[in-house]
């Protein structure tokens, strides 16, 4: 099959979202595909690559080119929640110029296409859900900390999206979404249970069903934990991590204060273990307590071997989309401590078995289940082996022949 993705991000800015692209194209072109990716243009960034087999093609739109000022970070482009004139050009202009069988779109960018859908250049289309942006302009689906299961209106979104964006760019952004009916989407998947319920307060076209086909990881990550020596900056004695943005979102301010407790109540007669979280501070990350270790810009090889020689992973999101750092810390072997929240309840097979639950935004709970996996060598062990097995499950080996037929099924059902 030759297919074109289309994402906001690609290589070199690269996050969760864009490393499932990655690791599901380069798996395809292994398997025979041919892959091309269309996004929007970067700083220093050639217009026209081949990464790991996979051809990159970056376009201009006018929402980088004449109003950079969307995005925080100019580094990340930015597409509005609709259609970019610009960026509707590129794709017509990529479309005609190669011949695919197939469009999969992932984000906002998928706007810029869907007035091609309807028209010569149209094509089967596949639109994944990566997290809740078709329902919600902040893509969280959260209010104050919470789910929010009052769902998406004017009067509700501009003012809670104002907080990320000003309030002029969320009235933009919140009435272009509203407007959206998503008519050109032939095929709907999402990366865990929880995103998919939020499609359905999503403005849908008739009954399009929704399959979840989780987002992946790489395959041998494992064995990459395994092979990367210890990083030297990591403490001597055992220690709990977390990786990811330092943010309230992630629970962060919940971990530092579970962590806090543990170090007061700590029963053991050895030193309390050291907290330590792999990730880039925010304006809103609280302050570091003592025992916290905090460093940046870690190599993707050394954090799995932080995972692998933690005495827990913890994941105290507030609300995940699917939650591909919880994976990876299975796949290394640390017990996992995560919320039980958003697509983390698909990541955990069984509570108590290859990973614990807590509550979200429960510090109390968290500091409980730190204490038992750091105290309980057997569950710690069996938190270890089972997780390990549950984490293939999101492996590429597992999860691009579940993309490989949805992607023949849209075809067969355009023909």
């Amino acid at each position: 099959m030759r297919v074109l993705h289309l994402s906001n991000l690609y290589a070199p800015v690269i996050g969760g979202l864009e490393r499932s692209i990655a690791t599901s194209g380069e798996m395809m072109v292994r398997r025979g595909h041919e892959i091309t990716v269309l996004t929007l243009a970067t700083p220093a960034s050639p217009d026209d690559e081949v990464i790991n087999g996979v051809r990159v093609i970056r376009v201009r739109s006018v929402a980088n080119t004449l109003l950079p000022g969307m995005n925080r970070d100019p580094r990340k482009p930015f597409h509005p929640t609709m259609a970019d004139p610009l960026a509707t050009a590129a794709i017509a202009a990529v479309l005609r110029a190669n011949t695919f069988d197939l469009v999969h779109s992932h984000d906002w960018l998928m706007y810029s296409y869907l007035p091609l859908h309807s028209g010569p250049l149209g094509l089967p289309h596949v639109h994944t859900a990566h997290d809740f942006g078709l329902t919600c302009v902040r893509k969280t689906f959260a209010r104050q900390g919470r789910r929010c299961d009052d769902g998406p209106s004017l009067g509700r979104c501009v003012p809670c999206a104002s907080e990320q964006y000003g309030t002029p760019k969320s009235a933009l952004l919140t009435a272009g979404l509203r407007a959206q009916r998503h008519r050109g989407i032939d095929c709907l998947t999402a990366i865990s249970r929880s995103v998919a319920s939020a499609l359905n307060l999503a403005r849908l076209p008739g009954e399009l069903p929704v399959r979840v086909i989780s987002s992946l990881v790489p395959d041998g990550l494992d064995e990459l934990a395994r092979a990367t020596p210890r990083p030297s900056w990591l403490p001597d004695r055992p220690y709990l991590l977390f990786v990811g943005q330092l943010g309230p979102h992630k629970g962060i301010d919940v971990l530092f204060d579970a962590y806090e407790k543990l170090r007061a109540d700590w029963p053991g007669p050895d030193t309390v273990p050291d907290l330590v979280c792999i990730g880039t501070q925010r304006h809103d990350t609280p302050p570091i307590p003592e025992g916290v270790t905090v460093r940046t810009d870690v190599p993707h090889p050394q954090v799995m071997s932080a995972w692998r020689h933690a005495a827990a992973g913890v994941v105290p999101s507030l609300l995940e989309g699917m939650g591909q750092v919880a994976v990876e810390a299975m796949l290394a072997g640390a017990p996992l401590i995560a919320s039980a929240s958003g697509g983390l309840l698909d990541v955990v097979g069984e509570d108590g078995v290859d990973g614990l639950l807590v509550p979200p935004g429960d510090a109390g709970a968290l500091h409980a289940a730190m204490l038992r996996v750091l105290t309980d060598r057997d569950l710690a062990a069996g938190l270890r082996a089972n997780g390990q097995q549950r984490g293939l499950d999101f492996t590429a080996a597992r999860v691009v022949p579940q993309i490989e037929e949805v992607y023949r099924a849209c075809i067969a059902a355009a023909r």
